[in-house]
């Protein structure tokens, strides 16, 4: 076999390597406990910093599961146009219950879930983002700390396997050169 062929059909081999690794990608889990939980009924209030950003969205695709321990609470992402709007009105100039505005049925919101066993999946995308919470139920919720647990899969995206068809093309190019 030649060297050109060994380089070659090694290319090929590579590349269909990263297809099979990029197919199945990455998990990664944790969890943050003893949030405080809000006191202002089916009112969203958001987190003062802002979720990671995704910016290899064409590389890399992200795909984040919440999921948290009590039913009385809700968990939303909204971007940061939102996030400003819901701070700026006051929480006591606003009615309880008659609107949607900045609570879990917000049409803004970009995700949202209301039941901590089912949790919420959201595939991440390029931008600023936070992540928000509130309590479903007219009364005050019943503790006053909760726990989410999350799961982050990040897998290859378009753009990378497009990479790898290229590398693998040119592996069996270069495997027929004389």
């Amino acid at each position: 076999m030649r060297k050109q062929e060994k380089i070659g059909y090694g290319l090929v081999g590579f590349a269909m390597l990263l297809v099979v690794l990029g197919s199945i990608g990455f998990t990664t889990t944790g969890e943050v406990g003893d949030i405080p939980t809000p006191n202002v009924p089916e009112r969203t209030f958001f987190a003062d910093d802002p979720l990671p950003e995704n910016g290899l969205t064409t590389f890399i695709s992200a795909t984040v599961t919440l999921t948290w321990d009590r039913d009385d609470i809700y968990v939303v992402i909204a971007e940061e146009d939102e996030k400003k709007r819901c701070e700026s009105l006051p929480p006591g100039l606003f009615s309880q219950g008659s609107g949607t505005a900045c609570t879990p049925y917000d049409t803004d919101v970009v995700v949202a879930g209301t039941d901590g066993d089912e949790g919420l999946t959201w595939d991440v995308e390029s931008g600023v983002y936070y992540a928000g919470i509130g309590t479903v139920e007219d009364g005050l919720p019943s503790g006053v700390e909760v726990d989410i647990s999350y799961s982050v899969h990040l897998q290859a995206g378009f753009v990378s396997y497009f990479l790898f068809a290229l590398l693998g093309a040119g592996g069996f190019a270069y495997s027929r050169v004389e």
